[in-house]
C-alpha cells in the first residue's frame, strides 16, 4: 500500500497500481481502497489516465493557508515555493514556549524528485535553503536540518497517457515503478527541520509522559551515517545526475540528509540503517519518540505529535487530578453543578 500512488477521478480517490507486461491484463490498473486495501476494480490501459489524475496536494502552494513565499527568476518565473508543514514536529518547545517552524521547499513546475530538477530549480532551492537557515538562526539561534524522501518519476502513469494518446511504443518495462514508502505526497519537497541550539524541554512530550522530557537539539545530529549512505558531491549544475546514479539499485527512490546549508549531502535507501538512525536523531533532537513502524516492515519512523495529543493529555490530567474517570463522568458534573469541579 505504501508503494502505491494515490489517484482521483474527482469523485473517487484510491490507491492504484499498474500491471506490468507478462501479466494477464498487462497495462491495466488495479484500484485499491485506501483504508482497507481491498481491490475496488480494474481500469483498462489508456482509460485510466483519461479518468484519473495523480493526487497532488502541492499543485497550488500559494493557495495553501500556510504559504510563505516563492523564489523566482529575474523575469518573475516561479521556481520554488516555501510553505509551513501542516503538521509540525516541534509544536511549542522554545524559551517562552514559542512555536518552532517546520518549512517545506516545493518546486513549482515538477512533481518528480529532486533528481529530476533543472539546474535553475536546484539553484533556487539553495536560495530558499539559505533564507530558511537565516530565519531559523533569528529564532533563538536555531539550526536547520534538511531531509527529502524522493521517488522515481511515475513512468507507469506516463505510459498510460501515451497509450491514451496512441503514442505508446512497445509495452514498456516488465517492472512496475513504485514510490518511496516514506513519501506521503506525489510532489517533490524538501523538509527544513528546526533544531534548538541547546537542550530544551519539549512541553508536549512532558505533558504526554507526565515528567519533563528534554530535547537535545542540534547536538543530536552529526555528519556521519551508516555504510548504506552515499555522500554526493557536486554543485547545483550536476547534483540531479549525481543523485540518480547511486539511487538506481534502490529502484530510484532515496532519502537525503544534510546538516545545514553547507554540510555534507547524503542520500540513502528509504528502508535501511542510515534512515533509521536519522529518525532516531530527529527524535532525540526534538524530545519525541522513534519506533518501529509496521507499515514500513518494522523500519524506524518518527512518531509525530499533534495538538490533539497535547489537548487530550491536558484534559486527562485535569480530570485525574480531581479524582474523576474521563471514560465515565457522572451526570452531576454537568455545568449546572460547577462547585463539583
Amino acid at each position: 500500500m505504501r508503494e502505491m500512488w494515490t489517484y482521483s477521478d474527482g469523485v473517487r480517490t484510491a490507491k492504484a497500481y499498474w500491471w506490468p507486461s507478462g501479466a494477464v491484463r498487462a497495462g491495466s490498473w488495479v484500484l485499491v481502497d485506501q483504508g482497507t486495501g481491498n481491490v475496488q476494480g480494474v481500469v483498462r490501459a489508456g482509460e485510466f489516465s483519461r479518468r484519473f489524475r495523480p493526487v497532488d496536494v502541492f499543485a497550488d502552494v500559494p493557495a495553501l493557508p500556510a504559504y510563505l513565499g516563492t523564489v523566482t527568476t529575474p523575469d518573475g518565473t516561479a521556481l520554488v515555493d516555501l510553505v509551513l508543514d501542516r503538521n509540525p514536529f516541534m509544536l511549542a518547545n522554545g524559551p517562552r514556549r514559542a512555536a518552532r517552524p517546520h518549512a517545506l521547499l516545493v518546486p513549482r513546475s515538477h512533481r518528480d524528485g529532486w533528481s529530476s530538477a533543472t539546474a535553475s530549480e536546484l539553484a533556487a532551492c539553495h536560495t530558499a535553503m539559505t533564507l530558511v537557515a537565516a530565519w531559523y538562526r533569528s529564532l533563538d539561534g536555531g539550526h536547520v536540518v534538511f531531509c527529502a524522501n524522493d521517488s522515481p518519476p511515475n513512468l507507469d502513469y506516463l505510459r498510460d497517457v501515451e497509450a491514451a494518446n496512441g503514442t505508446l511504443v512497445g509495452s514498456g518495462t516488465d517492472v512496475a515503478v513504485t514510490r518511496n514508502p516514506r513519501q506521503e505526497v506525489q510532489h517533490a519537497h524538501l523538509h527544513a527541520f528546526y533544531a534548538e541550539d541547546g537542550r530544551t524541554e519539549n512541553h508536549e512530550s512532558s505533558a504526554l509522559n507526565g515528567y519533563p522530557v528534554v530535547a537535545q537539539g542540534y547536538q543530536a545530529f552529526s555528519d556521519a551515517l551508516s555504510s548504506d549512505a552515499v555522500r554526493v558531491e557536486g554543485d547545483s549544475a550536476r547534483l540531479a545526475a549525481d543523485l540518480r546514479i547511486p539511487a538506481r539499485p534502490w529502484g530510484g527512490s532515496y532519502c537525503s540528509y544534510q546538516l545545514g546549508v553547507d554540510g555534507p549531502f547524503w542520500i540513502m535507501p528509504a528502508l535501511g540503517p542510515s534512515q533509521d538512525e536519522f529518525n532516531r536523531r530527529l527524535a532525540r533532537a526534538d524530545g519525541l519518540q522513534a519506533e518501529p513502524d509496521p507499515k514500513l516492515g518494522g523500519a524506524i519512523n518518527l512518531v509525530r505529535p499533534s495538538l490533539a495529543d497535547e489537548q487530550r493529555a491536558s484534559f486527562e490530567t485535569f480530570v485525574t487530578q480531581r479524582g474523576l474517570n474521563a471514560r465515565s463522568l457522572a451526570e452531576g458534573l454537568a455545568p449546572g453543578a460547577p462547585g463539583a469541579l
